[in-house]
């Protein structure tokens, strides 16, 4: 038996995203969210799925059956994958959670992540925003938000990106971006444009990609994972710099306003000084 094999077949079906019809009649928030020229290749071009990548598809699914445990027998009303779809356009999204109250719908979308961002992606911004606007769309009664739930199952560690709320100026770009896709999918001579990411590193169709140059002949290395760790590590020590930059200052000007002559404080049981670099030194 070749249990890789099986492995692979049996998370082909799990992802098979069957419930979500036939992507490729349609422009979806995921689309929308990112490159338009993966957009477009997706669904004319559709691509067979290595077993790491549908790996980390998997891990969606099971993100999102916590979510489902953990809100089964609460008092809040749901919808679990709602569908929402353009009143015109072959625009259509599948939202993870909706939450209905009075006056207010709440759009909750899950993201797995190897590492926690300090900020949210831009694409999971777009996403969020063409869902909320499908949403309005269909209940325009009712005051729209949303937020984003990253989750690393690795570290168990999560974060609430919350405060989303419509905005018809971000929605009408995105719908302009979704009819751009379509209408590369309809017609073959349109051009698709592209949007680079650091997801460009897992896209299958980045071989002749114009935001690329492709002349090079590089090798190819099979550490998919390690590269999403890297990336991940990398963004928050991007932004874990920035914040410790912030503190340094805020230290170093209340140090200079409150012992000018000694640069130093007390701070609880530590001891805070600047040192002749002008470092900050706790001890």
């Amino acid at each position: 038996m070749d249990f890789i094999e099986l492995l692979r077949q049996g998370l082909m079906k799990l992802n098979d995203n069957s419930d979500l019809g036939n992507r490729s009649t349609y422009v979806g928030s995921s689309d929308v969210a990112g490159c338009p020229r993966k957009a477009v290749l997706s669904k004319t071009e559709p691509p067979d799925h290595e077993l790491a990548t549908l790996i980390r598809f998997s891990r969606g699914h099971l993100a999102e059956q916590l979510i489902l445990s953990a809100i089964k027998d609460t008092s809040y009303k749901w919808e679990y994958q709602k569908e929402v779809s353009h009143r015109e356009r072959p625009f259509k999204a599948h939202i993870d959670f909706v939450f209905n109250g009075k006056s207010v719908l709440m759009v909750l979308e899950v993201k797995t992540v190897s590492a926690i961002p300090k900020t949210p992606y831009e694409s999971w911004i777009q996403q969020i925003h063409f869902q909320m606007g499908l949403l309005q769309e269909k209940n325009p009664g009712k005051q729209i938000r949303g937020c984003v739930l990253a989750i690393d199952l690795n570290a168990g560690e999560i974060a609430l990106f919350n405060g989303f709320e419509y905005n018809s100026m971000l929605y009408e770009g995105l719908l302009q971006k979704a009819s751009h896709i379509w209408q590369c999918v309809l017609d073959t001579k349109v051009k698709s444009q592209t949007q680079t990411s650091p997801l460009c590193a897992w896209c299958q169709h980045r071989p002749e990609c114009p935001a690329y140059d492709n002349s090079m002949v590089i090798p190819e290395l099979p550490i998919e994972d390690e590269l999403t760790q890297y990336l991940g590590l990398k963004a928050t020590k991007k932004n874990s710099e920035t914040e410790l930059a912030k503190l340094t200052n805020f230290l170093r000007f209340a140090i200079a306003n409150a012992n000018p002559d000694g640069m130093a404080i007390k701070v609880g049981p530590n001891v805070v000084r600047t040192n002749e670099r002008n470092w900050i030194v706790v001890e």
